[in-house]
């Protein structure tokens, strides 16, 4: 909503109105944003998990599917453990693949603060949960370009979104007028509705697995050096029962 209409509007309820939906437009803005950055959280973690440990764990179910085949080979009851362990293989060398293909850029904490701070302000400008409906096509497109920056750490990217957002503002002046007072209310409700959804999202998020698996961790170069150890600790005895 563009600001400055508050100044000209001399009708007490519909500046209220449109305080209101300056008021809502903020909060949304703000926990759109903290989920997003909460998915991005888990996602850097599961980025970390791949490259750290993604080549073990494909050894590791490597050999279990080997060992499972030579026994359903000459005893038809482990068939069914061997099929399990075939899928559980494949379907993660699908997500391992996946991760390979996507890279992320390294930052300085200095450069991080910056790509927060910058995909905040973007976000607030182009979000399509922020718009009308005549410019949420355009907002989702710019939003998901945004967001897919964002996640990649692409901290340029991100500067040349926020560079355009900010001298065009093509998403973020209301078309909302003066004299529109049932546009107003069906705004405020929109807005009420999905800053309730946004809420409800946040909560499930912070109280997932993935989620509090990760906040729960001091030391990400510590989980990871552990997670490796015990990783190949298992390999080593699964090899070692193979021999034997």
């Amino acid at each position: 909503m563009n600001t400055d209409t508050l100044i000209h509007v001399q009708n007490p309820e519909i500046k209220s109105g449109l305080k209101e939906i300056e008021y809502l437009r903020e909060e949304l803005g703000e926990r759109e944003s903290e989920k997003t950055e909460l998915d991005k959280l888990i996602h850097d973690f599961n980025i970390r998990h791949q490259q750290e440990c993604g080549r073990l764990i494909i050894q590791l179910l490597t050999l279990r599917k080997d060992k499972l085949k030579k026994k359903a080979d000459s005893d038809f009851e482990w068939k069914q453990a061997y099929d399990n362990a075939g899928k559980a293989f494949h379907d993660y060398q699908k997500i391992f693949d996946a991760a390979q293909i996507e890279s992320q850029w390294t930052l300085s904490d200095d450069e991080q603060t910056e790509l927060k701070d910058l995909f905040r302000k973007s976000s607030k400008c182009c979000h399509p949960d922020m718009v009308e409906d005549d410019l949420e096509d355009e907002a989702g497109a710019t939003f998901h370009e945004l967001k897919s920056a964002y996640n990649q750490n692409d901290l340029n990217r991100v500067r040349e979104i926020w560079e355009s957002l900010e001298s065009e503002k093509p998403v973020n002046v209301s078309s909302l007028t003066s004299q529109d007072m049932k546009k107003i209310q069906l705004e405020i409700i929109r807005l009420k509705s999905q800053l309730k959804i946004v809420k409800s999202d946040l909560k499930e998020l912070k109280n997932s697995p993935a989620f509090i698996q990760v906040i729960l961790l001091d030391d990400w170069d510590e989980y990871f050096k552990e997670k490796k150890r015990k990783l190949e600790q298992e390999i080593q005895h699964m090899n070692q029962s193979s021999i034997q």
